[in-house]
């Protein structure tokens, strides 16, 4: 196809007409990694810590094409933890924490996500918690503002629940540790 002489004027004029762009969203991303996050085609670094076994499910997904599925095997409390010791970069000062989760109807599980912060050397500076209410069938998403103490290097992510029985199923999705501005 030949373009004529006029199709560059048009494409200026076109362009110069339009008003400027607009980013909707903060420039920052999830200081975890995106399979870690969003579990699409495997578990990414999570591993079942304790009393559960995990697997990366389409059954478990909130958004996109899989979850993590968390299976209780032990009563009295289960554990999975992003297993990349000492965590992944991170940097001081304001983030948010998010994750959906969903459990056993009928059941009293909570799902709590705690944020690990550490120094260069894996030292623990502070541990923060958001928490779920009561899960049900039904997807709930946690959100939480924390702040990242000075010195903070890098970033460990668990979650955990203090109840649960063998069968009981908790669905985790879209786990989020994010940096409100760049560093």
């Amino acid at each position: 196809m030949r373009r004529g002489p006029w199709s560059a004027w048009v494409l200026a004029a076109v362009l110069c007409g339009c008003d400027p762009a607009v980013i909707d969203h903060s420039p920052t991303s999830n200081l975890l990694d995106a399979e870690t996050a969003s579990l699409e085609t495997g578990k990414g670094v999570w591993t079942a810590w304790f009393a559960v076994a995990i697997s990366s499910a389409p059954t478990a997904a909130r958004e996109g094409d899989a979850g993590l599925r968390v299976e209780v095997t032990e009563p009295y409390g289960w554990g999975v933890a992003t297993d990349n010791w000492p965590g992944f970069v991170a940097a001081p000062g304001a983030h948010r924490a998010s994750f959906w989760a969903r459990g056993t109807a009928g059941r009293s599980l909570v799902a709590e996500m705690k944020v690990k912060w550490r120094d260069a050397s894996g030292r623990e500076l502070r541990a923060e918690t958001l928490a779920s209410p009561v899960l049900s069938g039904q997807w709930v998403r946690m959100e939480r503002e924390l702040t990242a103490p000075a010195g903070t290097e890098r970033v460990s992510v668990e979650v955990t629940g203090a109840e649960g029985s063998p069968g009981d199923v908790i669905d985790l999705d879209v786990l989020v540790v994010q940096a409100l501005s760049a560093p």
